[in-house]
């Protein structure tokens, strides 16, 4: 297994249908075959996000992932997922949508104000002793799928949305997430973090979260080297929260 080539287009492997884009980019990977390519089906009948949730796969968004030899340690393979966010509002762009009030909500939401635009979904394993990563995208581009108590969003809906196709943003997220990792790999995270930084969602704001060691409740201040949320807490104590979900507060 060699690193994946982030200076060519990689090839797409397209489904009518499939239970699951990450579920084959997996499969594939156990087989030994680790890419690197897209897959990407027009519905699915076991889409699936963070934490076991359903992903609704209506026909006309984008379900895609992306299959890799990663080149860094397991260990910096999460971080992955901030580049893919940026790729998202990047191919978006590239589209011709207007992206000016897109924001990315901790770890891996693309935000249309307060609606869910798109989710990322980074899965990684090992194969004959590499590592491998398939990046999971599902992006609402025709429409925005109704789920209850989560506002939902999609590129349509937007200025310069109209007409725009899952295969073209494909095309355009092919670019935009090789050029994200690219630098991600070759310069390290400070760039990345950056530039995710300046697209955040609730930056200054008050936010929960639920980690598994309990409630946190504070202020979102920034995000620290290895990815994790860094919340100031009401008696100005500063914790690192590295997993969890992020709600905002008033």
């Amino acid at each position: 297994m060699t690193a994946a080539d982030f200076s060519k287009v990689w090839p797409v492997v397209r489904f009518d249908e499939i239970d699951s884009t990450n579920e084959e980019a997996r499969r594939r990977a156990q087989s030994g075959d680790t890419g690197p390519c897209w897959l990407t089906a027009e519905r699915q009948t076991a889409g699936r996000g963070r934490l076991g949730r359903q992903w609704d796969s209506p026909t006309g968004n984008l379900f895609a992932t992306a299959l890799l030899p990663y080149p860094r340690p397991p260990a910096e393979a999460a971080l992955a997922c901030f580049s893919a966010g940026l790729a998202v509002i990047d191919a978006a762009k590239a589209a011709g949508v207007d992206t000016a009030h897109l924001r990315l909500k901790w770890p891996n939401d693309v935000l249309a104000g307060p609606a869910k635009l798109a989710g990322i979904l980074i899965e990684t394993g090992t194969q004959h002793g590499q590592l491998w990563m398939a990046a999971g995208f599902g992006v609402n581009v025709a429409s925005a799928p109704d789920v209850p108590g989560r506002p939902t969003a999609c590129l349509a809906n937007l200025s310069g949305g109209v007409g725009l196709s899952a295969s073209r943003l494909l095309d355009a997220l092919d670019i935009a997430f090789r050029a994200r990792l690219a630098r991600l790999t070759n310069d390290g995270f400070a760039a990345t973090r950056e530039d995710w930084l300046a697209k955040a969602a609730h930056l200054g704001g008050r936010v929960e979260l639920q980690p598994a060691s309990g409630r946190v409740e504070g202020v979102m201040k920034g995000l620290g080297d290895d990815g994790a949320l860094i919340i100031e807490l009401d008696d100005g104590t500063v914790t690192h929260v590295r997993a969890g979900e992020i709600s905002i507060l008033g």
